[in-house]
Protein backbone atom coordinates (compact mmCIF):
# COMPACT_ATOMS: atom_id res chain seq x y z
CA UNK A 1 0.00 0.00 0.00
CA UNK A 2 1.34 3.39 -0.97
CA UNK A 3 0.50 6.59 0.97
CA UNK A 4 1.33 9.80 -0.78
CA UNK A 5 1.90 13.20 0.82
CA UNK A 6 1.36 15.20 -2.34
CA UNK A 7 -0.56 18.05 -0.72
CA UNK A 8 2.32 20.43 -1.14
CA UNK A 9 3.45 20.07 2.47
CA UNK A 10 7.16 19.66 2.99
CA UNK A 11 8.49 17.28 5.61
CA UNK A 12 9.38 20.11 8.00
CA UNK A 13 5.97 21.79 7.73
CA UNK A 14 4.29 18.42 8.05
CA UNK A 15 6.05 17.89 11.42
CA UNK A 16 5.02 21.35 12.61
CA UNK A 17 1.39 20.80 11.60
CA UNK A 18 1.40 17.39 13.27
CA UNK A 19 2.87 18.91 16.46
CA UNK A 20 0.28 21.70 16.40
CA UNK A 21 -2.58 19.25 15.89
CA UNK A 22 -1.30 17.02 18.69
CA UNK A 23 -1.09 20.05 21.01
CA UNK A 24 -4.66 20.99 20.20
CA UNK A 25 -5.85 17.43 20.72
CA UNK A 26 -4.08 17.32 24.09
CA UNK A 27 -5.66 20.64 25.16
CA UNK A 28 -9.19 19.58 24.23
CA UNK A 29 -9.68 17.23 27.19
CA UNK A 30 -8.60 20.01 29.55
CA UNK A 31 -11.10 22.49 28.13
CA UNK A 32 -13.64 19.71 27.66
CA UNK A 33 -13.46 18.84 31.35
CA UNK A 34 -14.11 22.47 32.21
CA UNK A 35 -17.19 22.46 29.98
CA UNK A 36 -18.42 19.21 31.55
CA UNK A 37 -17.76 20.61 35.04
CA UNK A 38 -19.71 23.78 34.22
CA UNK A 39 -22.65 21.78 32.88
CA UNK A 40 -22.56 19.47 35.91
CA UNK A 41 -22.47 22.48 38.26
CA UNK A 42 -25.41 24.14 36.52
CA UNK A 43 -27.42 20.92 36.80
CA UNK A 44 -26.47 20.59 40.47
CA UNK A 45 -27.51 24.18 41.13
CA UNK A 46 -30.87 23.76 39.37
CA UNK A 47 -33.69 23.49 41.94
CA UNK A 48 -35.39 20.90 39.71
CA UNK A 49 -32.37 18.60 39.99
CA UNK A 50 -33.46 15.45 41.79
CA UNK A 51 -36.96 16.80 42.38
CA UNK A 52 -38.68 14.37 40.02
CA UNK A 53 -37.39 11.41 42.04
CA UNK A 54 -38.34 13.19 45.27
CA UNK A 55 -41.84 13.91 43.91
CA UNK A 56 -42.26 10.29 42.86
CA UNK A 57 -41.34 9.14 46.38
CA UNK A 58 -43.79 11.64 47.90
CA UNK A 59 -46.49 10.28 45.57
CA UNK A 60 -45.77 6.70 46.68
CA UNK A 61 -46.28 7.85 50.29
CA UNK A 62 -49.58 9.45 49.22
CA UNK A 63 -50.75 6.29 47.46
CA UNK A 64 -49.94 4.24 50.55
CA UNK A 65 -51.34 6.88 52.93
CA UNK A 66 -48.00 6.65 54.75
CA UNK A 67 -48.58 9.51 57.17
CA UNK A 68 -45.40 8.87 59.18
CA UNK A 69 -43.15 9.13 56.10
CA UNK A 70 -45.04 12.19 54.83
CA UNK A 71 -44.62 13.93 58.19
CA UNK A 72 -40.86 13.23 58.16
CA UNK A 73 -40.51 15.19 54.89
CA UNK A 74 -41.61 18.46 56.48
CA UNK A 75 -39.24 21.14 57.68
CA UNK A 76 -38.58 20.98 61.44
CA UNK A 77 -40.03 24.46 62.03
CA UNK A 78 -43.26 23.45 60.26
CA UNK A 79 -43.45 20.21 62.27
CA UNK A 80 -43.21 22.19 65.51
CA UNK A 81 -46.04 24.57 64.62
CA UNK A 82 -48.46 22.13 62.98
CA UNK A 83 -50.13 18.90 64.00
CA UNK A 84 -49.03 17.22 60.77
CA UNK A 85 -50.40 13.79 61.63
CA UNK A 86 -53.89 15.23 62.25
CA UNK A 87 -53.66 17.40 59.14
CA UNK A 88 -52.73 14.40 56.98
CA UNK A 89 -55.64 12.39 58.43
CA UNK A 90 -57.98 15.26 57.55
CA UNK A 91 -56.42 15.42 54.08
CA UNK A 92 -56.93 11.70 53.40
CA UNK A 93 -60.48 11.83 54.83
CA UNK A 94 -61.27 14.30 52.04
CA UNK A 95 -59.79 12.25 49.22
CA UNK A 96 -62.51 10.30 47.42
CA UNK A 97 -61.03 6.79 47.44
CA UNK A 98 -57.41 5.74 47.17
CA UNK A 99 -54.91 7.80 45.20
CA UNK A 100 -53.66 5.76 42.23
CA UNK A 101 -51.99 7.98 39.61
CA UNK A 102 -51.22 11.39 38.19
CA UNK A 103 -50.76 12.59 34.63
CA UNK A 104 -47.66 14.79 34.90
CA UNK A 105 -45.46 16.89 37.15
CA UNK A 106 -45.26 20.65 36.82
CA UNK A 107 -42.81 23.07 38.40
CA UNK A 108 -44.70 26.39 38.61
CA UNK A 109 -42.13 28.16 40.76
CA UNK A 110 -38.51 27.82 41.69
CA UNK A 111 -35.70 29.94 42.94
CA UNK A 112 -32.05 29.81 43.81
CA UNK A 113 -29.73 32.25 45.54
CA UNK A 114 -25.94 32.19 45.34
CA UNK A 115 -23.34 34.15 47.25
CA UNK A 116 -20.39 35.97 45.66
CA UNK A 117 -18.40 32.70 45.62
CA UNK A 118 -21.16 30.93 43.69
CA UNK A 119 -22.25 28.81 46.66
CA UNK A 120 -25.98 28.13 46.90
CA UNK A 121 -27.47 29.66 50.04
CA UNK A 122 -31.16 29.33 49.08
CA UNK A 123 -32.98 26.88 46.83
CA UNK A 124 -36.71 26.19 46.72
CA UNK A 125 -39.28 24.77 44.33
CA UNK A 126 -43.02 24.29 43.95
CA UNK A 127 -44.22 21.02 42.47
CA UNK A 128 -47.69 20.14 41.20
CA UNK A 129 -49.09 16.74 40.28
CA UNK A 130 -51.68 17.28 37.54
CA UNK A 131 -54.83 15.20 37.12
CA UNK A 132 -54.50 13.06 40.24
CA UNK A 133 -56.86 10.08 40.01
CA UNK A 134 -58.38 7.84 42.65
CA UNK A 135 -59.69 4.31 42.41
CA UNK A 136 -63.24 5.78 42.61
CA UNK A 137 -62.65 7.69 39.38
CA UNK A 138 -62.37 11.12 40.98
CA UNK A 139 -59.85 13.38 39.26
CA UNK A 140 -58.22 16.20 41.20
CA UNK A 141 -56.91 18.98 38.98
CA UNK A 142 -53.76 19.34 41.07
CA UNK A 143 -52.02 18.33 44.24
CA UNK A 144 -48.97 20.39 45.08
CA UNK A 145 -46.21 21.12 47.51
CA UNK A 146 -43.59 23.74 48.32
CA UNK A 147 -40.12 22.38 49.09
CA UNK A 148 -37.22 24.35 50.57
CA UNK A 149 -34.08 22.49 49.50
CA UNK A 150 -31.41 24.81 50.91
CA UNK A 151 -31.60 27.69 53.38
CA UNK A 152 -28.21 28.45 54.86
CA UNK A 153 -29.65 31.15 57.17
CA UNK A 154 -32.43 28.93 58.54
CA UNK A 155 -31.66 25.18 58.31
CA UNK A 156 -34.86 24.37 60.23
CA UNK A 157 -36.87 25.61 57.25
CA UNK A 158 -35.43 22.92 54.93
CA UNK A 159 -38.01 20.34 53.87
CA UNK A 160 -41.63 20.50 52.79
CA UNK A 161 -43.44 23.60 53.93
CA UNK A 162 -46.93 22.78 52.74
CA UNK A 163 -48.93 20.30 50.70
CA UNK A 164 -52.27 21.24 49.12
CA UNK A 165 -55.16 19.91 47.13
CA UNK A 166 -58.39 21.48 45.97
CA UNK A 167 -61.57 19.55 46.68
CA UNK A 168 -63.26 19.15 43.27
CA UNK A 169 -66.75 19.20 44.81
CA UNK A 170 -66.47 22.26 47.07
CA UNK A 171 -63.51 24.13 45.59
CA UNK A 172 -62.05 24.41 49.09
CA UNK A 173 -58.31 24.05 49.53
CA UNK A 174 -57.08 21.47 51.99
CA UNK A 175 -53.57 22.20 53.22
CA UNK A 176 -51.12 20.23 55.30
CA UNK A 177 -48.46 22.36 56.96
CA UNK A 178 -47.95 25.97 55.97
CA UNK A 179 -45.68 28.90 56.61
CA UNK A 180 -44.65 29.07 60.25
CA UNK A 181 -45.77 32.10 62.25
Amino acid sequence: MWISYEWGISGVNHKRITALLMSLVMLFPLSGCQIVDNVAKSIKDDPKNGEKEYAEQVFEYLKNEDIDSLCELFAPEVSVEHSLESEWKYFFDHVDGNIVSYKSLKYPGEGIGKDKDGEVYDSHISVNYSEVKTDNGTVYEEFGYYHVKVNRDDPDSVGLVLFTMQDPDTGNWITVGGEPD
